[in-house]
């Protein structure tokens, strides 16, 4: 989601902004859809009121408080979240966040404690809680989907933990029989598994791309990076032959690996995280309706690193900023194109899904996630 992602947006109705349909027209394409932006309307010094407190509280508690931070921050960046002038909303409460947690973390100490006294209660255990972990995946994932609302209609996940550990199973084969390269293959049937059994009422997300689209969002920014270590060491090569009495190559080579390190830091990563972002939300649909982003991958990798030194350089204190400048362009790239009615669409959004009745009375459907 991030998670954040990888993110699901919730709604709340906001006093500044009006709940009807908009009058205004929206943009037209010569496919003839109608197509509808996204808009955040969050504002870095609003939220780091929010989020200094978060901070402080969190701390003087012993993490104690960390859900009700977790449930304060949704809820900001969800009812600041605006699409057709309606706006999304977090419900969640955080006496279950805690519960879950409290759950997740006791197992945990258990197994610590015995596997203390026991070797082999702590290899037991170790498989234990890894096992453990689609079931916890799933239950995080369908919590946050249905405490998550736009309009007057729940967001809902239907997805089965029998997907959920077929989902896991086959990421692990994956990656030990091709020795990780193919880890790309991993996040692609993980936003599967998220999208496909993701409902907006009763309106049904769906992914569309395949394995090879995260395979090139993947390794198109590592075999760059491999271009430019390449292009540097012809160039120490060239200078070490023509200047080699006024060269040192261990410098030169220690300066090279410095330069390739910074740049994986600070350009790689970000650019792999902009393009995941790219071709998942290019290839997502509702219904009939296809999302659409013009997020540039350049700018993205530049605001996801300049973030990082900012934070650094302000120890931390620049964490709220950060966090709305990316969110607020993640959120203002989107756009859903309609080829349905809006005002139908509306409706069948605004209808929760059937199974959503007999599903809130799971008690097993917590936030475990720490």
């Amino acid at each position: 989601m991030q998670e954040q992602q990888e993110h699901i947006f919730s709604e709340s109705h906001n006093p500044r902004f009006p709940s009807s349909i908009p009058t205004e027209p929206p943009t037209q394409r010569s496919d003839l859809a109608k197509v509808y932006r996204f808009k955040f309307h969050g504002e870095a010094m609003e939220y780091f009121g929010i989020w200094i407190v978060n901070i402080l509280l969190t701390i003087a508690t012993l993490s104690l408080y960390a859900p009700w931070a977790k449930v304060r921050r949704l809820r900001y960046f969800y009812s600041n979240t605006e699409f057709f002038q309606r706006f999304f909303d977090f419900t969640g409460l955080p006496t279950k966040i805690l519960i879950g947690r409290l759950i997740a973390i006791s197992i945990w100490a258990a197994f610590a404690v015995a596997g203390y006294l026991e070797m082999r209660i702590a290899v037991f255990g170790g498989l234990f809680i890894y096992l453990a972990l689609p079931w916890l995946l799933r239950a995080t994932i369908r919590f946050t989907s249905r405490n998550s609302k736009y309009a007057n209609s729940r967001f809902y996940f239907d997805g089965t933990n029998k997907e959920a550990y077929k989902q896991f199973f086959l990421s692990l084969l994956i990656i030990v029989f091709t020795l990780g390269l193919f880890t790309p293959v991993v996040i692609w049937l993980y936003k599967r598994y998220v999208l496909n059994h993701l409902y907006a009422g009763q309106l049904k997300f769906k992914l569309n791309n395949s394995w090879a689209d995260y395979m090139s969002a993947v390794y198109v920014p590592i075999f760059l990076l491999v271009g430019i270590f390449i292009i540097l060491i012809i160039l120490l090569i060239i200078l070490g032959m023509n200047f080699s009495h006024n060269i040192n190559l261990t410098q030169s080579g220690a300066g090279i690996v410095l330069v390739i390190y910074i740049c994986a830091l600070i350009f790689v990563r970000p650019l792999i995280q902009a393009r995941i972002f790219i071709t998942t939300w290019n290839n997502t649909t509702i219904s009939q309706s296809q999302f659409k982003t013009d997020c540039n991958q350049w700018r993205y990798a530049w605001i996801v690193a300049s973030n990082w030194i900012v934070k650094i350089l302000s120890i931390g204190l620049m964490s709220a900023w950060a966090a709305i400048r990316l969110y607020k362009y993640q959120v203002e790239s989107l756009s859903l194109h309609l080829q349905d009615d809006p005002d139908r669409m509306m409706n069948m959004i605004q209808t929760d899904h059937s199974a959503i009745a007999e599903e809130i009375s799971d008690i097993f459907d917590l936030d475990i996630s720490l």
